[in-house]
């Protein structure tokens, strides 16, 4: 899910990017019309979210276990940057920030619940009130997106603004507030927003080029036999692959904190090498999945309803799963709901939870003169 504002343009920031600016928009995207590119990428982005939480399931396997490893080592940060890039308007008119409650918050009050509920009526918890709106499981994404795009306007005014999220992001894994995985993810993730907030669009626009998709291609391929190497822990060094999931601080994860500077920059290298691989390999023209590129909320917040009635319910642990043919299974049957839960029938059931109506809660917009 890339958690776009109601419209999908993705007009250029003003000035004080680290880049030099851009034209009006994405290269290719003329006004008022939707790009194919962009909602391929989402599209598939938001599938790689539903697979890894199935992978998450089985890593039992080597093979699935360096496949994840590889996955989510750049597809949240890719996520997050997509997200960043279709939140330009924040920085630009203080009207966008209308979106934010029945985008982000009136749907975060929606789901949170069953996804509390899941917990104490499939996986036995006990319930506590206390507990029932704190983030769980994908809902910290939402109450990130929050204060990313609240965060907007004040990127726009700094010289050097991806720099100084990059500053912020390696310093605060060394805080306290690192023991809420939402905060820490929010801090850790943040210079992928801010970056596609204020980048050249373009430079997403080589991503695009011919000779990128080979190169893509072939970075991805060769990331995962790395990958198999590294989670077997015999020839490179282990390292905590918390890491890759920006949830929680050095200290948690046992590294001083020069040591945790050094692992998270040196991730957030990774995520950029594999997510411009990502972008650079993903269909330019319109295809069978393009139309679904606008309906990524609603592939993001319903799957993982599905996926923790599974999981719960201890059907991700039948053996006939964790086997190689069952592994090909689980991961088609990931694809196949991410697909399904981007068509129009299930957007029109699910409407008045993912995009809920609630104009009465907004004042009327002032006319200018």
């Amino acid at each position: 899910m890339v958690a776009t504002s109601p419209s999908s343009s993705a007009p250029s920031p003003s000035s004080g990017t680290d880049a030099p600016q851009g034209p009006a928009g994405p290269p290719g995207r003329p006004s008022g019309r939707r790009d194919a590119y962009f909602d391929n990428a989402k599209f598939c982005a938001a599938v790689l979210v539903v697979v890894g939480h199935v992978w998450a399931n089985f890593g039992d396997s080597h093979a699935v276990a360096a496949a994840y490893t590889v996955l989510y080592a750049f597809h949240m940060p890719v996520f997050v940057f997509i997200s960043g890039y279709f939140s330009r308007g924040f920085m630009r008119s203080t009207d966008k920030f209308r979106s934010i409650l029945p985008t982000l918050v009136v749907p975060y009050l929606i789901f949170i619940v069953p996804y509390r509920l899941q917990l104490v009526f499939i996986n036995g918890a006990d319930f506590d009130l206390h507990e029932l709106f704190r983030p769980h499981y994908l809902m910290w994404f939402l109450v990130a997106m929050v204060f990313w795009r609240l965060s907007a306007p004040l990127w726009n005014h700094l010289r050097y603004p991806t720099t100084v999220s990059v500053v912020l992001c390696l310093i605060g894994g060394s805080w306290a507030f690192n023991a809420d995985g939402t905060v820490a993810r929010t801090v850790g993730l943040l210079p992928f927003f801010v970056l596609g907030l204020t980048i050249d669009p373009a430079r997403v626009q080589w991503l695009r080029a011919r000779w990128a998709r080979w190169a893509g291609a072939a970075v991805l391929v060769a990331a995962l036999p790395i990958a198999y190497v590294w989670q077997l822990g015999t020839i490179v060094p282990e390292i905590n692959s918390d890491l890759l999931w920006w949830n929680r601080g050095y200290e948690a994860m046992e590294y001083s904190a020069l040591e945790g500077m050094g692992l998270r920059f040196s991730a957030m290298i990774a995520a950029l090498l594999l997510g411009a691989a990502f972008l650079a390999v993903i269909p330019r023209g319109t295809t069978w999945f393009t139309a679904m590129g606008a309906r990524t909320m609603f592939i993001y917040l319903l799957h993982g309803l599905v996926v923790k009635v599974l999981d719960y319910g201890g059907h991700f642990e039948r053996d006939a799963l964790h086997t190689p043919a069952g592994i090909v299974a689980v991961t088609l049957g990931a694809v196949a709901l991410g697909a399904l839960l981007g068509t129009s029938p299930v957007r029109r059931v699910t409407r008045w939870a993912v995009e809920p109506r609630v104009d009465w809660l907004l004042k009327t917009r002032q006319s200018r003169t």
